[in-house]
């Protein structure tokens, strides 16, 4: 999570154990290039994630890098363990990166990293991808915030 100026303020990671992973491309894209907290199981893992997101939801908009399937999913897949208390408190609305950039005449597809000028932040890597997410929301909403 991060204010107005990109300083960090809150931050949740967390992983399933890499030989518990199940979708292909999560294995060897993203296990290779993380080490975060480890989970057990996923189930531990999505409530963790939704412990933090209503801890903060509050003072906070959500976007998403890649809304389809990534960040829609992790939610949906949330919800999905209780949705009778879960349906109704998800983001809304799901701000997508993608379609801020080609509104500021941007290309959806920039070089992320390149484009905050932070080649550091490793691709992939999930804390660094909403890191770079957010910095990127930043520069291209600048009206959004009552900042100079």
């Amino acid at each position: 999570m991060l204010d107005v100026r990109g300083n960090e303020l809150a931050r949740f990671a967390g992983q399933i154990e890499g030989d518990r992973v199940k979708d292909p491309w999560v294995s060897e894209n993203i296990v290779p290039v993380v080490d975060l907290p480890r989970f057990d199981i996923r189930i531990d893992l999505l409530n963790a994630f939704w412990d933090f997101w209503m801890a903060n939801k509050a003072n906070a908009l959500c976007v998403a890098d890649f809304g389809a399937p990534v960040e829609a999913g992790l939610l949906r897949a949330c919800v999905g363990l209780d949705p009778g208390k879960r349906t109704w408190e998800g983001p809304y609305p799901m701000h997508e990166l993608g379609t801020a950039l080609l509104l500021s005449g941007n290309d959806p597809d920039l070089n992320r990293r390149e484009f905050i000028d932070r080649p550091n932040l490793v691709q992939h890597d999930p804390v660094d991808d909403a890191l770079t997410a957010g910095l990127c929301w930043l520069k291209v909403t600048p009206a959004l915030y009552n900042f100079r």
